[in-house]
């Protein structure tokens, strides 16, 4: 067996400071005189007297009650779905809304230099974009909720054109929403209606779950083909 012969010793480690170091502590500009020490007597008084402090039972009693009080908004001017309700309303359901698919210079470009290996759908869950709908008139009340005071925003869509768009060949802008397992397809459960601008471009993409009523897509068709209707015979009327 061949083993390793062992350490050398070795002298004990010195330490030298550098002739650069040296050098400045030989050097009056860099020389530090110590700090000079002063004992000064400091007046100590006792802290003159004070008010006793008044005990607090009730917060409100010195809180702005007035403002306390006043209503954080203005009620009257609510718009809750039972206001429209009252006046007459031809639609009201859930329903996903999305804007459809937001083109940017990387999407545009890739898409026309590998058209068949990118993908350029977008993805979306239905719960992500599920929104209360209203109908009343020529316009749409969207809210986040059936119990809302007041609606996200409105939609005018006496000018919009409602089109169903095919699941095997959706427009190149909407969004695929809860799709297929291994596909890019919408699920079957689902169906979308397209409202398309003057320059037939995609202005909102309706989804509805038909499992929250199957006639819900068609009754939403509907009621957007009659404010169209209606708003062309009061231009003729004009």
């Amino acid at each position: 067996m061949n083993l390793a012969e062992p350490a050398r010793r070795v002298s004990p480690a010195t330490c030298e400071l550098a002739e650069s170091v040296r050098a400045l502590e030989e050097d009056d500009e860099y020389k530090v005189e110590p700090a000079a020490y002063e004992l000064d007597e400091y007046k100590v008084e006792p802290a003159k007297k004070v008010d006793a402090a008044v005990p607090v039972n009730d917060a409100r009693k010195f809180a702005p009650t007035k403002q306390l009080e006043e209503a954080h908004r203005d009620e009257s001017l609510d718009i809750p779905i039972e206001k429209l309700r009252l006046g007459g309303v031809q639609f009201e359901g859930p329903v996903g809304i999305s804007k459809g698919l937001v083109v940017t210079m990387t999407r545009r470009t890739l898409g026309k230099i590998i058209p068949m290996l990118y993908d350029d759908r977008d993805f979306v869950a239905y719960g992500e974009i599920e929104r209360f709908i209203v109908i009343q008139d020529n316009t749409c009340f969207v809210y986040t909720e059936s119990s809302d005071p007041l609606p996200l925003y409105t939609i005018p869509i006496e000018s919009l054109k409602p089109v169903r768009e095919d699941p095997l060949n959706p427009h190149k802008r909407s969004l695929t929403v809860r799709p297929k397992p291994n596909s890019s397809l919408q699920g079957s459960e689902l169906e979308t209606i397209l409202l398309l601008d003057d320059n037939d471009k995609l202005a909102f993409q309706f989804t509805f779950d038909l499992s929250r009523g199957k006639s819900l897509a068609d009754d939403f068709m509907a009621t957007i083909v009659e404010a169209n209707m209606t708003a062309k015979r009061m231009d003729m009327k004009k």
